[in-house]
């Protein structure tokens, strides 16, 4: 790419110049109900993930032990600290049972490295549930318009698009909330993308530190929009220069459209996806299959001979690899044993990935029967589709065979405002009484929410985690 004439010209200069203008009016309605629901989801994965969470539990008393200035409530704990270090700690709890949203195309989790920047820095900067829902659609927005314009090339040298990319957005959210200037905000995006980091390799050894590389985005974000508002400069040829973070992320196999085009009329958030399972998006397919499947044939699992998985190579490296899981963690990697439950209970839940579960030999082997293929086919239709085929064979000679090119919850095949109220109370019943939830879901998406106050929901957290 040639370099611009002039700096303003600049593809983050028009990027900064247009979140910088960006008023919650432009925004159309249908993206702030998608907004609503973004958070009551991430709100209550944090709440969850607060009391299952691996890496959680080491993170959280360090913060709290590390303490400093007291801007921000970290939630559930509820203890105030820095707001880049709650910022940190949100982050982890709320990745940690694999239930946030995502981005096929961008192939990362966006609600995991923005909400938790934006709730740190509303908290401090005393800011309404309408400037929140507004830096929320411009936070997702900016991180998944980067992640698309590297990707997949960005996934195949290693890279968790999570955490390369959520640092940009999270800069560009806060520096809503601080109402920064178009200069400013350029300065603050910059110096989100001057931070990005985050390797896939913890998925193959000790992925349960993977929350660390999103809860670092959100905590990179709050520190690049306070350092640009106080008068820190950056690079504004940063995506495009000679030594810029395009060339860095991806080499040459970038799209420029997919960063800055259709600025106002195409928001990224509409493009997320909503998980109903806790595990790896590349799971999701097949567990849709299996659940019909065994509504199909309903079957003892016992009775199944065999079953063979068709999908897509990054699916297989991802997913693929482990037949029969040790932890929770590598279980949530496991499209066999995620397999395997969904034939043997109907369902896969937070729940079912208990050390029972986990050393159920009927789980094991049915989990051991589970044959993944890759299929050239899918690859070539992926990222467009992010389907499985599924062939379950019965001792019997009876048999199941179906492909679906998208898992629920994708915005070709969306979830009802009852599926996400399902979801979300049933991963929270083992640890809080359903007032907890219902309390979130009014004062976060009923209504007219724009006025309410932020704080409001802190004490929510406060009577229910104490």
């Amino acid at each position: 790419m040639s370099k611009p004439r002039d700096e303003k010209d600049t593809l983050l200069c028009k990027l900064s110049r247009y979140y910088a203008s960006l008023s919650h009016d432009d925004v159309p309605a249908k993206v702030i109900e998608k907004a609503k629901r973004s958070l009551v989801d991430f709100l209550s994965e944090l709440a969850a993930g607060f009391y299952v969470g691996e890496l959680a539990e080491v993170v959280n008393p360090y913060l709290v032990e590390l303490g400093g200035k007291p801007e921000s409530t970290l939630l559930c704990v509820g203890k105030k600290i820095p707001a880049q270090n709650a910022a940190l700690g949100m982050g982890v709890m709320a990745h940690a049972i694999e239930l946030d949203d995502g981005h096929r195309w961008g192939t990362s989790h966006p609600a995991v490295a923005i909400m938790p920047a934006v709730l740190a820095m509303a908290e401090r900067e005393k800011s309404s549930y309408g400037e929140i829902l507004l830096a929320i659609v411009i936070g997702y927005d900016m991180m998944l318009r980067t992640a698309r314009a590297i990707n997949p090339a960005h996934l195949k040298r290693g890279f968790h698009s999570t955490g390369t990319c959520g640092s940009l957005g999270a800069a560009a959210a806060c520096a809503k909330l601080l109402n920064l200037d178009e200069e400013k905000t350029a300065y603050a995006i910059s110096m989100g993308g001057l931070q990005s980091a985050g390797l896939q390799e913890m998925l193959h050894d000790h992925p349960g530190v993977k929350p660390l590389q999103p809860g670092k985005s959100a905590s990179a974000g709050v520190l690049a929009a306070d350092l640009a508002k106080c008068g820190a400069k950056s690079p504004r040829t940063l995506f495009e220069g000679e030594h810029g973070w395009l060339k860095a992320m991806c080499d040459s196999n970038y799209s420029t459209e997919a960063l800055i085009g259709d600025l106002g009329t195409r928001f990224e958030i509409l493009y997320t996806y909503t998980k109903l399972y806790p595990t790896c998006r590349h799971c999701h397919a097949a567990i849709d299959l299996a659940r019909e499947a065994r509504e199909t044939l309903s079957c003892d699992p016992a009775d199944i001979e065999s079953i063979e998985v068709k999908t897509y190579r990054l699916g297989i490296v991802e997913v693929g690899r482990i037949q029969v899981p040790k932890t929770q963690q590598e279980a949530m990697f496991s499209l066999p044993f995620a397999v395997a439950i969904a034939l043997t209970r109907g369902n896969v839940t937070l729940q079912d990935y208990t050390p029972e579960t986990l050393s159920d030999p009927k789980l094991i082997s049915l989990a051991e029967k589970v044959n993944v293929i890759e299929d050239e086919k899918l690859n070539d239709l992926y990222p467009e589709e992010r389907g499985a085929h599924m062939k379950v064979v019965l001792k019997d000679g009876r048999s199941f065979e179906k492909y679906i090119p998208v898992a629920k919850g994708e915005p070709e095949f969306p979830v009802t405002d009852d599926d996400l109220k399902k979801k979300l109370q049933a991963m929270l019943s083992p640890y809080y009484p359903n007032a907890f939830f219902e309390g979130l879901w009014t004062m976060t998406v009923d209504g007219d929410i724009e006025t309410r106050s932020y704080e409001e929901t802190i004490e929510h957290f406060g009577r229910y985690c104490s």
